[in-house]
């Protein structure tokens, strides 16, 4: 690891031998899989060289952390924007599968992947998953990869989230470091012939089922039945079959709800079979649990298992000051959304960046509603580029819509790189019938012409105080961004020359007492409509000082009992109930 201003208490905990080393796709589990994370070669490159094939390279980053982070142990910003990374691998012994699938968790943006000397492909897109059957490409004996990455960041109207390049060596204001290269686990995993390529979960409580489509590598697939069963624990709590590529519904009779209170999961084995044997199985997981809307005197309010439950989380950028884009460790992952849940949040909105599966999963594990933002650009994008853009949104929705604690997605915020809001977001809403979506989170007081009246949320943000934006009866209202409460942590800052910006505050006791006075007006909102609030933010980050803790994860920057007390009054159902009673 490279010298750093600040480092989380994970940092030291990670091993280049055992490099995040969970399994990284829990929503769909396979028990063969083999981890390339760990030291790989590197060097910075540049357009049109000759690729090192069978050539060692003298420099090393430890993947998945971004280049430009510390635990990658390069920390650098590179003029070309392109980097080449080579290692070589055995394939286990015992592997006797008919194909080898190649994944990338994500790599930031464009990668061009070689294995043995040969392009297998080429990906586009900084924040989804991607992979290629190698099995072709193999040969006896050890394995070579090269993947050749071009992360041009802002200087191109790209999917780049918060990252700019400049703020690479300048900190300050409202973006932060870039994050290039693989930045998400690399691994292999063995399937048949014909193999489950990917699944979609939809939980139906009204009817008390699961609607399950199972995906196949091939449409060659009429001879094959798909098995589908629920268990609880260890007790099969309903079966069902059918076809690949066809909706299949699952009975759960009497399903135990999902909620952020009791997060319970039913467990899913889908197999794929022939007339003799069992040829693929996978195991899943899903939560039994419907989020929609309603109206109370007029008002749309986010309804939860048919129930009004307000909605309080945190506005999380999920950066680390070791890692950037990547956590140190799996355990600090879950931390985040542990210490989330455990001040008294319901809901967190996850801000113009997308995580690793393992971090939804965690939400999932531990009850947490999810708003979910696409990560935008800060440029006027060409015709090529929305394209693209599309692309990686359609992705993003797929790749991750068999989250239950995903409730909400959102296509743009504050209007950044906005175009065809309402034909995007009905895109989206057409998509993913069974979550909501927000068209544009943050409407500028005072200017209603800067609202698209689409989707099922209508979405201010206003800092300080909070406010509520007029209801009506197509949308329900929230305040997506608020608070910005601030103040310097001495010994806990990034860059310790500023500018920061939200250091309002004189110190904890000052801004604990701002928290406090915001959320009882939040409360008083409620009678006005608003069913949601999102406390800008969960950490400090670079040269935002508004975090409930400090960038490093070490010091809580609010008084932790008042402020969960507070968050839990907002949606505390006897208090509720009173106030709206059937």
């Amino acid at each position: 690891m490279t010298e750093v201003p600040l480092q989380t208490p994970w940092a030291e905990e990670v091993d280049p031998d055992q490099v995040l080393a969970e399994y990284p796709r829990p929503i769909m589990v396979r028990p063969d899989w083999m981890n390339l994370n760990g030291l790989w070669q590197f060097k910075e490159a540049v357009a049109g060289e000759k690729l090192p094939f069978g050539t060692e390279l003298e420099e090393h980053i430890l993947v998945p952390f971004p280049w430009e982070s510390a635990l990658s142990g390069v920390r650098k910003q590179f003029d070309s924007y392109r980097a080449i990374y080579r290692r070589t691998f055995d394939l286990p012994e015992n592997w006797s599968a008919e194909r080898i699938l190649l994944h990338f968790g994500a790599v930031d943006w464009e990668a061009t992947i070689y294995v043995n000397g040969r392009c297998v492909g080429i990906h586009q897109g900084g924040y989804d998953a991607f992979s290629f059957d190698i099995t072709a490409f193999l040969e006896e004996g050890q394995q070579e990869v090269i993947v050749a990455v071009y992360d041009p960041g802002t200087a191109e109207g790209i999917t780049v989230g918060k990252q700019n390049n400049d703020r690479f060596s300048d900190p300050q204001r409202y973006a932060y470091a870039p994050a290039s290269g693989i930045w998400q686990t690399v691994w292999l995993e063995p399937v048949p012939e014909k193999y489950i390529a990917d699944l979609k979960i939809i939980p139906d409580i009204d009817r008390e089922a699961v609607m399950v489509t199972v995906n196949a590598s091939t449409q060659r697939t009429n001879e094959l039945r798909v098995s589908v069963k629920a268990l609880d624990g260890t007790s099969t709590v309903g079966t069902a079959t059918g076809k690949f590529h066809t909706p299949i519904r699952l009975p759960i009779p009497d399903p135990t709800l999902w909620t952020p209170d009791t997060p319970f999961l039913y467990d899913l084995e889908i197999s794929v079979v022939d007339s003799t044997r069992t040829l693929d199985q996978v195991r899943s997981y899903v939560g039994m649990r419907k989020i929609s809307m309603s109206p109370y005197k007029g008002i749309q309010r986010l309804m939860l298992n048919d129930e009004f439950v307000f909605q309080m989380g945190p506005l999380d950028q999920g950066y680390w000051p070791d890692g950037l884009y990547t956590a140190p460790t799996d355990a600090a992952l879950r931390w985040d959304v542990a210490q989330i849940k455990a001040f008294g949040y319901n809901m967190v909105r996850k801000h113009i960046k997308v995580e690793p599966q393992r971090w939804y999963y965690w939400c999932d594990k531990l009850g947490l509603l999810v708003w979910q933002d696409m990560p935008s650009t800060f440029k006027k994008r060409t015709e090529v580029e929305k394209t693209v853009f599309e692309q990686e949104l359609l992705r993003m929705v797929k790749s991750h819509w068999n989250h239950p604690s995903i409730i909400n997605w959102i296509v743009f915020n504050e209007h950044w790189g906005a175009y065809d809001v309402e034909r995007l977001t009905e895109m989206v809403m057409a998509l993913d019938p069974s979550r909501l979506v927000t068209g544009n989170s943050g409407i500028d007081a005072g200017r209603p012409d800067v609202d698209y009246a689409v989707g099922h949320i209508k979405d201010n943000h206003s800092y300080r105080p909070p406010s509520v934006p007029f209801g009506n009866t197509q949308r329900a209202v929230v305040n997506g961004e608020y608070g910005a409460i601030g103040y310097l942590a001495d010994g806990h800052v990034w860059d310790t020359d500023g500018p920061w910006v939200h250091y309002n505050y004189a110190d904890k006791a000052a801004a604990t007492a701002e928290y406090i006075r915001f959320i009882e007006m939040i409360y008083g909102f409620q009678e006005e409509g608003l069913s949601a609030a999102v406390y800008t933010q969960w950490t400090d980050l670079e040269n935002e000082m508004n975090g409930i803790y400090t960038y490093d994860r070490k010091v809580i920057k609010l008084e932790r009992e008042q402020v969960t007390n507070a968050n839990r009054s907002t949606y505390a159902q006897d208090r509720l109930k009173a106030k709206y009673p059937e």
